[in-house]
This record gives structure tokens, sequence and C-alpha cells, in this order.
């Protein structure tokens, strides 16, 4: 779920910063930067693990602060197909259900993931395994176990106006990293189910 991925940039340290360590500046640095960040091909960004190396800074012509490259490794999340996450059901519709494991919220299970004999209640705005004449809800909020089936990362550019789009029409916007699951196997779904 959770990987050290080493990334190198150079960095800044603030005057108001010069009385801190060295390597404690150069880490709130990083974690103000990269932590809840997504980097494209990497996964997202949770806290600074440790400082591999740091070059010499230099202070550039009229400015007061200090540039230092650095490398250093990230915690970052990013978990492997076929892995097994713990999460809560944040929502259902027609097309799925959407999981928040608290700290991500971009994950789906498609219908077509759900297990066989499943379907949608319009009534009850959840979704129902039905299994040995026993119809199982899956409410909001419940805890849910899935598999990873699917990461994809997407570029988020930021946004050019079209010439044929309309003024105050919002545009949907894509996640820059989701996971798709499914709770299709045994033993995957709401805890409840296997208690």
């Amino acid at each position: 779920m959770f990987v050290l991925v080493v990334l190198r940039d150079t960095l800044k340290i603030v005057p108001a910063d010069f009385r801190k360590a060295r390597e404690t500046a150069l880490k709130d640095e990083i974690n103000s930067k990269y932590t809840n960040r997504v980097l494209h091909d990497v996964g997202l960004c949770m806290l600074a693990h440790d400082i591999l190396e740091i070059d010499e800074g230099y202070v550039q012509h009229s400015e007061g602060w200090i540039w230092v490259k650095v490398t250093f490794r990230m915690i970052v999340f990013r978990p492997f197909r076929e892995e097994i996450l713990l999460g809560r059901i944040r929502s259902s519709n027609e097309s799925g259900i959407q999981v928040s494991m608290g700290f991500f919220d971009d994950i789906t299970i498609p219908a077509e993931c759900m297990p066989a004999g499943s379907d949608y209640d319009q009534n009850e705005g959840v979704w129902v395994w039905r299994y040995d004449d026993n119809a199982l809800y899956m409410d909001l909020d419940e805890p849910i176990r899935f598999s990873v089936v699917d990461s994809k990362f997407l570029d988020v550019s930021p946004p050019r106006p079209k010439k044929d789009e309309e003024e105050g029409t919002p545009s949907v916007r894509q996640p820059p990293y989701s996971l798709t699951g499914s709770i299709a196997q045994s033993g995957l779904g709401l805890l409840s189910w296997w208690q």
C-alpha cells in the first residue's frame, strides 16, 4: 500500500527557517511541497521519510533564501494490483460504489465488479447483494474490504477554455489518481458479511 520513492528536487530555505537545523528546515519544506500531492505515475505523496543527500546551498542574486539540491525518500500511497484494502462506503449510485479510506477518496467499485446477484435498490439508494434468499445491503459509511483491480493516473494540466464551451457551465474535474476496486471474490465486501 505504501512504498518509498527516491526523489530529487531543488528546495528553498527561507530566512525564517535559518534558526532550524538544516535537515529539519528541508524536511519541513519537502512536506509542505509534496504532502497530499499526486505525482504522475508515482502515487499520492504522504510524508518525507528521510534525506539521503544535501548539496551545498546557494543564494540567488537579490534573494534572501538559500536554494539547496536535495535527494530524499518519500512515503507514497500506491497500492499494487490485487492488494486487499479496507475503506468505508462514501456513496452509491447505479454505476457503482465510491469508497473512502479517510486520506484517499478516489476509489470506485463499478457495478461489474460486484458479487454475482448484486443490484442497485432505487428506493434505498444502496447496492444489495442477494445471496441464499438473504438481502445484504451495502449501507453508507459501512466498512468494506476490496481488492485493487486497476489504478489510473490522469494528466490534469490546468484547464484551457474551449471555443465552443458555454460560459458558466461547470466541467466535471477528473481526479489525478484513482483506483478501481472489486468485491466479487470470496471474503471481500462488507466486514459484517464475514463475521
